[in-house]
């Protein structure tokens, strides 16, 4: 008969969600100071829980490194699977205040720069109307760092645009997507001539600009799917600097409608040309897929649901 090896740390109630949270929180910061100040606790009964996790699981869960601390593989795996299973948790205690007709609170939410402009005070005036108690606590980002933020439970959801499934998310998280949009070449009026779409190979000569990082990907992509490699020459991800560069002649750039729409106007020497056949990218809601779908979460997409995007040249695709 082989031999049967067992653990001998306890495996029945090892560890708890605070515990999970503090591993969570040391993956995060590398430092027990900053790990013991996020959550509001001590750094003595941060480094009290984590030993005695260690004890009961018999496997130590970190180490030093330098001045700081980082995790063990074991810490590191807890850490992985703590995110869900606290999201599971904190989402379920919310949906019991919500059942108790708790409606206020805070929603932290973030977006990328042309909703800033467009989509998301639409929903503040909404939230103003239907849920006049729950504050709205709203940052700023482009897509890779936005669910970087709801991965590490900065928010509770992150408002993102998609090109063609590209986008990626954290495990875990669930993607709704709402609208679609096309993307138009802005040129100078001069290199338009009296065009009224845009063949992209036919602009395989000219210089280019490009915008954030996932809007120069995609660039690229739509630029090898013609037969050739964009000759970027300027970047900025401010759109109404973009547009006055294309107007001034000597480059040409692939904007997004509802980048447009945000600039509120075109360069009068500039125009915005439909590409043929039609580039387009995807705006959603990601968020953690959890059991039970927070209060917060159910109110983003009832209140982005009910925003009409077709003034920004959005196509509902609910």
């Amino acid at each position: 008969m082989g031999m049967i090896t067992q653990r001998t740390g306890d495996p029945l109630g090892s560890i708890d969600s605070t515990e999970l949270r503090i591993l969570h929180a040391l993956a995060t910061t590398g430092s027990l100071t900053a790990a013991a100040a996020s959550l509001g606790l001590s750094q003595p009964a941060v480094s009290q829980r984590i030993k005695r996790v260690e004890t009961r699981l018999a496997v130590p869960l970190i180490e030093r490194q330098g001045r700081g601390i980082r995790l063990t593989p074991a810490g590191q795996i807890l850490a992985d699977h703590g995110r869900t299973v606290v999201a599971e948790i904190d989402a379920a205690l919310a949906a019991i205040d919500d059942l108790r007709g708790e409606r206020g609170g805070t929603l932290r939410l973030v977006g990328f720069p042309s909703a800033s402009a467009t989509i998301v005070p639409a929903v503040m005036r909404r939230l103003a109307t239907e849920a006049p108690d729950v504050s709205l606590q709203y940052r700023e980002a482009e897509p890779p760092a936005a669910v970087a933020m709801l991965r590490d439970g900065e928010v509770d959801c992150a408002l993102i645009f998609d090109y063609a499934g590209a986008a990626e998310r954290p495990a875990g998280s669930v993607f709704t997507p709402f609208w679609s949009e096309e993307v138009k070449l802005v040129v100078s009026q001069e290199r338009a001539g009296d065009q009224h779409e845009a063949h992209l190979g036919e602009y395989a000569a000219e210089h280019w600009i490009a915008g954030c990082e996932k809007c120069r990907g995609h660039l690229l992509a739509a630029a090898a799917e013609h037969g050739f490699e964009p000759d970027i020459i300027q970047e900025t991800d401010n759109v109404p600097a973009m547009l006055a560069m294309a107007a001034a002649g000597g480059a040409v750039a692939m904007v997004p409608d509802l980048a447009l729409a945000a600039a509120r106007t075109l360069p009068e020497d500039a125009c915005a040309l439909p590409i043929v056949p039609p580039r387009t990218r995807t705006i959603g809601l990601v968020s953690m897929d959890t059991a039970n779908e927070s209060p917060q979460v159910r109110l983003a997409k009832r209140m982005l649901g009910a925003v009409d995007g077709s003034c920004w040249g959005l196509e509902s695709v609910a």
